[in-house]
């Protein structure tokens, strides 16, 4: 016998198996992307944009809602004023206080009309931010009041 016989003896090669892909790498890489927009993303809300124009409003009545009117009064500043022209105060923990005890004022006067909405009406140069301030307070302070409705007046 040869020693060459031996050498050239060579095992078959094993068949490939047809296994599943393993995806977890590329999973990984999609939440590190994820993350990595949540993080760097910014939620300014001066920046959220304009209020779209209604297309088919419902009448409400200024008389069943306790109505604040807000109007620009030059650059980011705006003035908030009673339903009846007196304005409110210009200090915002002022204002909040005042605009609290005012509608408080307006629900308790008309327990019979059954007054539970407020009217919010702005200029179209109020910026979104001033009427959601606004709003942020009546929700946080009355949980009872059924809407609130924003009215735009255009120039």
């Amino acid at each position: 016998m040869d020693d060459d016989d031996d050498d050239d003896y060579v095992m078959p090669k094993k068949m490939a198996e047809e296994g599943e892909m393993d995806i977890t790498p590329m999973i990984d890489v999609v939440f590190l992307l994820l993350i990595f927009f949540v993080v760097c993303s910014t939620m300014d809300p001066v920046k959220i944009g304009e209020i779209p124009d209604a297309q088919n409003g419902l009448p409400v009545s200024a008389k069943e809602s306790a109505v604040i009117f807000v109007k620009s009064a030059g650059g980011d500043k705006v003035n908030v004023i009673r339903g009846d022209g007196r304005e409110f105060s210009t200090d915002e923990a002022t204002q909040e206080t005042e605009i609290i005890e005012y509608i408080t004022a307006e629900l308790e006067k008309s327990i019979g009309d059954n007054k539970n909405q407020v009217m919010i009406m702005g200029d179209a140069s109020v910026k979104v931010l001033e009427i959601t301030r606004i709003q942020k307070v009546i929700g946080d302070a009355f949980e009872d009041i059924d809407r609130t409705y924003i009215g735009v007046k255009e120039d």
